[in-house]
């Protein structure tokens, strides 16, 4: 059998050390997951794609703010 946990908690802070990716919650929590150099190439990855995304969408919506507003002027 295998034994699945799952632990969900309010991002605070995170650090890359030499081989280790930790990260702090707001109570002070810490975690702490062991990672190789391409571990590091890997989670890169799915940062950027969502650190674009979410560029992407804000960009979008700024533009459709500043075209409701020439529109009503």
């Amino acid at each position: 059998m295998k034994v699945k946990q799952v632990v969900s908690t309010k991002f605070y802070s995170c650090y890359t050390g030499w081989n280790s990716l930790q990260f702090t919650d707001e109570a002070g929590n810490d975690i702490e997951i062991q990672m190789t150099c391409d571990d590091f190439l890997s989670i890169e990855k799915s940062i950027k794609n969502k650190a674009d995304r979410i560029r992407s969408d804000r960009a979008e919506e700024a533009a459709r703010l500043v075209e409701e507003k020439v529109e009503d002027e």
